[in-house]
């Protein structure tokens, strides 16, 4: 059956109830997931390297974040950490021609799944940022007064119970605890030639969301998954700082508390997994995710006298479809994985922004997990996903955007291994 192909021994290895306490302790010092895309994929090196097509695969630790009943299936214990490494570029190309690049530094967003099993019954937790964005334009650029910088990032720690009821069949929930912090600049006219002021909101605020998933396998050779993950309502409050303004206009462009909401999106996942013989593993995701909930973006000012601001986003909903392959390699010890994704952008041309331009996203994947010994496997993938070229029907600013993300994933995981059926 999946998840019985690649039995490991280990003795002396911390355990598991110590490292979900970890999972916690890890989001206190995560960076942000950034990039021009929103939700970010990349939550283990195992599962990276088959692009995150992992619903009906419960074979590696990080497979309770992708479905929590995958925590029944597997061993008594696992526990698996690690972190990526994101190097992305994205640009804006004018009506002119002339091409703008955002300044985005590399950001290395950690990662930790653990869990223990009793009998039937199995405690996880996935801790990581599975939603990250983040972007720095020139501040004397064309598209500077509809944003210079802008950045979201959620952590999030998942704890979940799974119950394998019987030995087709496994269900398990759990709760999502988010924290959640969001900035925005950019300048505005103030009607005075060689002045512009500007403006710098930064804000945070904790989210609570659901999780749950089953898994079936009516055969050995055949499972299936379905996984649910709730919206997560986000209430922003912070500070607005206003630099460069006018004494005259003071009076309405003042620092001030101001606050903001987002949603992240109800997501709905199925997936199919068909092992190869006894040395191979192809598997298929298809993901719904709900982002029509994202209607405007909206800064809310404490102070009566500065204005609100109100952009229209119209999100639309989307269907991402992964697919990953995975071979034991006649080298001992040596997993070899692969895999593409496409990703569809849930942002119209109307409302394609600089602030958030999302486009469609297609992701090739290359990985390797290698075991020195039992019990232990490292794990390593690359990803390269391209942002595809789309141009924007935005009134305030026209243009064309892409860009590319290098991504580079290494993590280690542990577990013990079963005595041979």
């Amino acid at each position: 059956m999946i998840g019985e192909r690649m039995k490991l021994r280990l003795c002396n290895i911390l355990p598991a109830a110590v490292a979900a306490v970890a999972g916690f302790a890890i989001l206190t010092v995560a960076e942000s997931a950034e990039a021009s895309g929103y939700a970010q994929g990349l939550q283990g090196a195992p599962s990276a390297g088959v692009t995150g097509a992992l619903t009906a695969r419960p074979d590696v630790p990080e497979a309770g974040y992708f479905n929590p009943a995958g925590f029944a299936i597997q061993e008594e214990w696992g526990v698996g950490a690690g972190g990526s490494a994101l190097f992305p570029l994205v640009q804006h190309e004018g009506d002119d021609g002339e091409r703008t690049r955002a300044e985005v530094d590399g950001a290395f967003p950690p990662y930790l799944h653990a869990f223990g099993r009793y009998q039937d019954f199995a405690l996880g937790i996935s801790a990581g940022v599975p939603y990250g964005s983040s972007l720095q334009w020139p501040e004397d650029w064309e598209g500077r007064f509809e944003a210079t910088a802008t950045s979201i990032r959620a952590m999030e720690a998942a704890p979940s119970v799974a119950w394998r009821a019987t030995d087709w069949l496994a269900v398990g929930a759990g709760p999502r605890l988010v924290w959640a912090d969001v900035g925005f600049e950019r300048f505005q006219d103030v009607a005075r030639e060689g002045e512009e002021a500007h403006v710098r909101l930064d804000a945070s605020t904790p989210g609570l969301g659901a999780q749950a998933g089953a898994w079936v396998a009516p055969h050995d050779l055949w499972s299936f998954g379905a996984s649910w993950r709730s919206a997560v309502d986000l209430n922003f409050e912070g500070m607005a700082h206003f630099d460069d303004v006018p004494p005259e206009m003071e009076p309405n462009m003042h620092d001030t508390p101001a606050s903001t909401q987002m949603v992240l999106p109800h997501r709905l996942a199925v997936g199919v997994a068909y092992e190869i013989m006894a040395n191979g593993i192809v598997s298929l995701d298809l993901e719904y995710s709900l982002w029509s909930s994202y209607d405007n973006f909206e800064v809310q000012f404490a102070s009566d006298e500065v204005d609100d601001i109100v952009e229209d986003r119209d999100w639309n909903n989307t269907i991402s479809m992964r697919v990953g392959t995975e071979f034991i390699s006649p080298l001992d010890g040596l997993a070899i994985r692969t895999g593409l994704a496409y990703e569809p952008s849930p942002a119209p041309r109307e409302t394609l922004t600089a602030a958030q331009p999302a486009t469609d996203r297609t992701i090739t994947s290359l990985g390797f997990g290698y075991s020195p010994f039992d019990g232990v496997e490292i794990d390593a993938a690359y990803n390269f996903s391209i942002f595809t070229r789309t141009a924007s029907a935005d009134e305030g600013l026209s243009g064309a955007y892409d860009g590319f993300i290098h991504a580079f994933t290494l993590g280690v995981h542990a577990r013990p291994g079963w005595e041979e059926d």
